[in-house]
């Protein structure tokens, strides 16, 4: 957690943070903590998820701007700060092109090789083929036909179809055979993604097995840190991938996953500021699912804080604003404080939330730190159907895994009986 002295390295001046939205909605605040910063929001999109958009703190900046171009927006940021801002970070996804064009413009520790590839999805696949790295098998389609096509010729046994760009599970569907793909593509081509993007392309790809490993890594000047490590725990509704739970991994146990994960970075271009790479581990070593030129999303950071040595946020500002204190830190291996899972809850159906259970129902775990479920009598939900639409989160933290693994089966059963909460289905 953040020091109430600022840093040595910092003092006054601007920190330039792109799109601070999800975790990137802490950078301002922590910033001006830590190193004495004011914070001047660029904000990239305006078609972004309700969400998404809320978690941005406007009363941590002392300016907000909406990105035009590089060169129109690098210039009013100039004017604010009466020349080129003393820091810059991207602060979430959507924000990792207009972040990267602003690095690149003013010099500031620019990642390396095509921006687009740290977004799309299809060409980070053939960033690590061509760098002779595990991958996995893909086709871009630009229409359903193509799609099928492939898959049909393929003789895979199961696919993955989801947009290039996509995020927080928006849009992933898990086909077992070219009809299923056709019914997926039918529902992406024409909408438009989390970000507020018409979908033109769509990613096709077997659909690897093996347990999901998230890795969260900062680096600087192509020196990769790895923090921490989750591993995931999914379900599949209606064809879509839904989180269940996040659970903490020592990174030790895992120093394969580590040089793989160093290996996409380099050949990503990713050579300084954070990362937050999901994997799959395979019989034949661990294989991408993708990477993000930014940090771990939602919960992720203040979990890494919860649990490990280091702080994932400190670590993202100090390769951008102070790299002394950056190369201080990261001479300490991470190590696990305690164990943490993160628990996604999940509606079988939307409607009307008729009573909220979660706090009196999980409150007395031994393992319960806190809960994000807020709902009242009378709000609405969704059906649970992707990340976005998880109706809130359980997290457990304790130092013996036998407590966290049955307080995380005890959470899970209460959430599948409709125990935590009570909804009036399409009320």
């Amino acid at each position: 957690m953040p020091d109430s002295a600022i840093r040595s390295g910092g003092g006054t001046g601007k920190l330039v943070v792109v799109d601070p939205y999800s975790s990137g909605s802490a950078l301002a605040r922590r910033a001006k903590e830590l190193y004495g910063l004011d914070s001047i929001a660029v904000l990239t999109s305006q078609t972004l998820p309700a969400a998404l958009v809320a978690s941005y703190p406007a009363e941590d900046f002392v300016a907000e701007l909406r990105y035009a171009d590089v060169l129109t927006t690098a210039r009013a940021v100039e004017a604010l700060c009466g020349g080129r801002p003393d820091h810059l970070i991207c602060g979430s996804e959507p924000g990792v092109e207009a972040y990267d064009l602003l690095a690149a413009h003013w010099g500031m520790r620019p990642n390396t090789g095509s921006s687009e590839a740290r977004r799309d999805k299809f060409l980070m696949q053939g960033r690590l083929r061509d760098a002779g790295i595990r991958y996995i098998p893909h086709h871009l389609a630009e229409d359903t036909e193509s799609a099928v096509a492939w898959c049909a010729a393929s003789g895979l046994a199961e696919y993955v179809v989801k947009p290039v760009k996509s995020f927080a599970t928006d849009g992933v569907f898990f086909c077992s055979s070219p009809d299923e793909v056709r019914a997926a593509c039918e529902k992406l081509f024409g909408r438009d993604d989390l970000a507020g993007e018409l979908i033109t392309r769509v990613l096709v790809q077997e659909r690897i097995v093996g347990p999901e490993f998230v890795v969260d890594s900062v680096s600087l000047d192509g020196s990769a840190f790895v923090v921490n490590m989750f591993r995931y725990t999914k379900e599949t509704v209606d064809g879509n991938p839904v989180y269940r739970a996040m659970s903490s991994v020592d990174v030790g146990e895992h120093p394969g996953i580590v040089a793989y994960v160093e290996q996409v970075l380099a050949a990503l271009g990713i050579e300084n500021g954070p990362a937050h790479s999901e994997l799959i581990l395979t019989e034949d070593g661990p294989v991408l699912i993708e990477t993000g030129a930014r940090m771990h999303g939602g919960l992720g950071p203040r979990l890494v804080e919860e649990s490990s040595s280091h702080s994932v946020i400190d670590l993202t500002l100090a390769s951008r604003v102070a790299s002394d204190e950056f190369e201080r830190l990261t001479r300490v291996r991470p190590s696990l404080r305690r164990g943490v899972v993160e628990c996604f809850l999940s509606a079988p159906e939307g409607g009307v939330v008729a009573a909220n259970r979660v706090r009196e129902s999980c409150r007395e775990l031994d393992s319960y730190l806190f809960d994000t479920c807020e709902q009242a009598p009378g709000d609405r939900i969704a059906k649970t159907t992707d990340l976005i639409t998880s109706y809130g989160r359980v997290v457990l933290a304790h130092a013996d895994p036998e407590v966290l693994e049955r307080d995380l089966a005890h959470v899970l059963d209460l959430d599948r009986r409709g125990a935590l909460i009570e909804v009036v289905p399409g009320a």
